[in-house]
């Protein structure tokens, strides 16, 4: 959320050295943000998706991955720091911190959420010179899909995914903690890593890379 594909380039790289075909999808491209709900996005990234892909993603991207495990047969998938589905809620503080941004969610206004905001839950693990950079990366997002993911909205049913799915997440995280995460893996009975650092997973991809490298030797074998 609020993101692009442009972060995924050190991934994307990654992976490529090792001989696996990859593709970071824009989301919000082509889309009018005034109107876009959740379901467009799983739309968007299912019809790229094939049943021999993994899919990964992360925080919105993550819950993408389960709903996309439950509507089509995938060959896998990886949710890093996601979003909850309905029954696992966010944490109260994440809830109401983000009602600052009510009347965007009521006006339909796509929206970016401010600096305070994102250092204190998605950035805290940076310096302040880092998260001012990492900041500016991000964009504006639906409005919609704000409120469809933090008021837990968004259902997946745990007994239509049939693809190993893991889960990852960060000692620091506060928008996704490992102790929702662990709950979150648990619901599919499938296997669940945890790492240093926080939200933004972009200052210590390359742990979380090699972890994700060996879940995918693994399904390829």
């Amino acid at each position: 959320m609020w993101g692009s594909a442009d972060m995924w380039k050190p991934f994307i790289n990654y992976f490529g050295e090792r001989g696996f075909k990859c593709k970071s999808i824009e989301l919000k491209e082509g889309l009018d943000l005034r109107k876009t709900s959740f379901i467009d996005y799983v739309r968007k990234v299912k019809r790229i998706v094939g049943e021999n892909d993994v899919v990964i993603g992360h925080s919105l991207g993550g819950l993408i991955v389960q709903k996309i495990a439950e509507e089509m047969k995938i060959k896998g998938g990886v949710a890093i720091c996601p979003a909850p589905p309905r029954g696992i809620k966010f944490r109260k503080k994440m809830v109401v911190s983000s009602l600052k941004y009510l009347p965007k969610v009521i006006m339909k206004k796509p929206f970016k959420p401010d600096f305070s905001f994102s250092r204190k839950l998605f950035m805290n693990c940076l310096e302040e010179d880092e998260a001012k950079i990492a900041y500016e990366k991000l964009g504006e997002d639906s409005a919609i899909v704000a409120y469809e993911i933090t008021m837990n909205k968004i259902a997946v049913n745990e007994n239509k995914v049939s693809c190993p799915l893991l889960f990852i997440a960060t000692k620091e995280d506060r928008a996704s903690p490992p102790f929702i995460v662990e709950k979150i893996a648990r619901k599919y009975n499938a296997e669940y890593k945890l790492y240093d650092g926080c939200h933004w997973i972009f200052k210590n991809w390359r742990d979380i890379a090699d972890g994700i490298q060996a879940f995918l030797l693994n399904l390829y074998k």
